[in-house]
This record gives C-alpha cells, sequence and structure tokens, in this order.
C-alpha cells in the first residue's frame, strides 16, 4: 500500500520517498544497513534468513519480496527460502542458522524470552562478536519493517521481477563524519556493541543525527524513546533520562505520566499523540494505515507535520531496536538506577 503521508521525496521506492523526508537521517541509515552485509558482523546467509523471517512476522511485503545478492551469491537458494516461515524449528536449517531464527523470532515477539543457555549457545556457534552482531542485526531489520508498515511506506511495482535482487545501498562518500565515537563516558559505547566497532560507530552517527540535525523537538522525542522503554522492558532505557529534553522541559513529573492512564493526564496533547502513535508502531503497526488509525495519522501531520512524522518513526525504529538488544543480551542489572545522561551525540 501507498504510504499515508501527503508528500515525499524523490526517489525509486516508497522508503525513498518517506525517509528521504529526513535526508540526513537517510544518508546515515543507508550507511548502517550497507555494513549490516559484513561478513564480519554475521555470515550473509544467517543475516538474509532472519531479514526475511522478521519480514513475514511483521507482514511487510516489500521486504519479503527482495533478496540480497550478499546472499544469494553466498549460496542461499529458494528452497531453502521457502522453508522461512515454518520458522527455527524446520530441520532444513542448520545448528547455527535454527539458532538465529529462533533468537529472530524471541527479538521480534517476547525479547525477554531470551535465557542464558541460548546466549551461550549463540556464542559458541558464532563467537561473542557475531551474538552481538546477530542481535544488531534483528534490532535494524525490526525496527524499520515496522517503521515501513506503519508509514505504508510499502508498495511494491508490479513490472518488477519477484523476488526482487537487490544489493545493499552502498556507503555514501560524501557524508560528514560525525561526532567522535567511543566517549568513555557513553554507556552505550562502553557495552558489548563495541564488540561490533564498525556498526557501532555507524549506529552512534545515525542516533546523533537523530537527536541534533531534526526538526522535531526533543521532548517529543524523549517521550516516543520512554514509552517504548515501558513497553519493551529495557531496564536502561527506562531510566535513563537524556540531559536536552530535561533542559527542555520534560521533567520528572512529566516522564512519570508516560505510562498507562497518560490520556487523563495532564501531558500536553502533542505528547499524547506520540504516545498514541508509538503504540501503534509497537503493537499494532498495520493498524496505523487503517481507519482506526486514522485520528491519530491526522493528530501527529497537525502536530508534526509530514517530515517530523517520519522522524519520530525513524526514532521509535531505532529505539525500540536498541531496547531489545539490551533485553535480549541481558547486560543492564537488575539495579540500573535513575539518571540524567548526556543525550547522544551532543
Amino acid at each position: 500500500m501507498p504510504s499515508w503521508l501527503p508528500e515525499s521525496a524523490e526517489g525509486l521506492t516508497e522508503l525513498d520517498g518517506v525517509l528521504g523526508l529526513r535526508p540526513s537521517l537517510y544518508t546515515r541509515y543507508r550507511d548502517y544497513v550497507t555494513r549490516v552485509w559484513s561478513p564480519d558482523v554475521l555470515d550473509p546467509v544467517l543475516t538474509e534468513l532472519v531479514r526475511l523471517r522478521i519480514a513475514g512476522l511483521l507482514e511487510c511485503g516489500v521486504e519479503e519480496a527482495a533478496r540480497s545478492r550478499a546472499a544469494v551469491h553466498t549460496g542461499l537458494d529458494e528452497a531453502r527460502i521457502a522453508r522461512v516461515p515454518y520458522g527455527s524449528d524446520d530441520p532444513v536449517f542448520t545448528p547455527a542458522e535454527s539458532a538465529c531464527l529462533l533468537f529472530a523470532e524471541q527479538f521480534v515477539l517476547a525479547p525477554e524470552s531470551v535465557t542464558d543457555e541460548q546466549r551461550k549457545q549463540l556464542a559458541g556457534l558464532l563467537g561473542d562478536g557475531g551474538l552481538v552482531g546477530l542481535a544488531m542485526v534483528c534490532a535494524i531489520f525490526d525496527g524499520f519493517d515496522r517503521f515501513q508498515v506503519v508509514l505504508g511506506a510499502q508498495d511494491t511495482d508490479p513490472d518488477l521481477p519477484y523476488p526482487m535482487l537487490v544489493h545493499p545501498p552502498g556507503l555514501d562518500p560524501d557524508a560528514p563524519p560525525g561526532p567522535p565515537v567511543f566517549d568513555p563516558a557513553d554507556p552505550i559505547a562502553a557495552s558489548p556493541l563495541a564488540l561490533q566497532p564498525d556498526l557501532l560507530a555507524s549506529f552512534l552517527r545515525m542516533y546523533a543525527t537523530l537527536w541534533w540535525d531534526g526538526v522535531v523537538d526533543h521532548p517529543s522525542k524523549e517521550v516516543a524513546r520512554l514509552r517504548n522503554a515501558r513497553v519493551t522492558g529495557c531496564r536502561y532505557c527506562r531510566n535513563v533520562r537524556f540531559a536536552q529534553a530535561r533542559e527542555d522541559g520534560l521533567g520528572e513529573d512529566l516522564v512519570e505520566l508516560i505510562a498507562d492512564g497518560f490520556e487523563e493526564s495532564t501531558l500536553e496533547e502533542r505528547h499524547k499523540v506520540v504516545i498514541r502513535f508509538a503504540d501503534f508502531f509497537l503493537g499494532d503497526p498495520h493498524g496505523m494505515g487503517e481507519e482506526r488509525g486514522a485520528e491519530v495519522r491526522d493528530d501527529l501531520l497537525a502536530a508534526y507535520g509530514p517530515d517530523g512524522t517520519v522522524e519520530l518513526a525513524a526514532g521509535l525504529a531505532l529505539f525500540m531496536g536498541f531496547s531489545k538488544i539490551a533485553v535480549t543480551l541481558g547486560t543492564v542489572p537488575h539495579d540500573f538506577p535513575t539518571m540524567v545522561i548526556p543525550t547522544p551525540g551532543g
């Protein structure tokens, strides 16, 4: 279905038209997705199987219709791809493939269900860096499949062949390098994600762009981030506060209202709209394009415009994907305290 946004950027695909409304963020996204296909992150066949499984779970048709050249040229054929919808229990898959598919299924549906034993098994099969790479692969596909679904950016051209064989988007040689990476004071840079340094550096550049080169105010993005944290159950994301949103007026009294019952609270109406949008994104992304999402669409566009709506959706894709990494890898202690930290990239 075509996007419900009233305007779009130029491009060949629906994703070009939608995410292209935030061109600097789109450049950073393309950089990350290109790096995902490096064998240093994960075997491209494993990456492709995970990508297709997530696309099927989220019913993201445009992603289901694509085949990545890196995986096809490595030997992944349509016979095995046809078994992906049957999931991780299908005996056609190797132990490593089955373990990755199961992780992807849990990542999308129930990230808290990943166990220490599974993490140990995956680390044995993939190495510690491979396990982290798997989680970072799942994060970007889960997040941006939902992005495409929730905005309706998954219209496919009937004249194109099925399946469509595609390249990674490619690195942009003109993209600015971004802020310094791996600041020792940055808790993200000090996390296990550092086992994938190129991918982490790319993420940090993308995250900094989201926060500092945007059209949406910091408190609104912080509301989306904290609503996501409460849904995904990430203790780190739930307990940190980003400094710029706090400085711009989102105090702890308002943060406490980002919970069930928010409709009757004293939150600003535009922040209630962000929460409604976040709830569709996280729980029912297809519903946003249907009649039950019409009022939220209208309110969102009135409050933030098409480009701001895209920015909030991209923010939710990153907030959700990377909070699920913390949950599935089990890296956050149960007693993680509430604290205010610098806004990433600031």
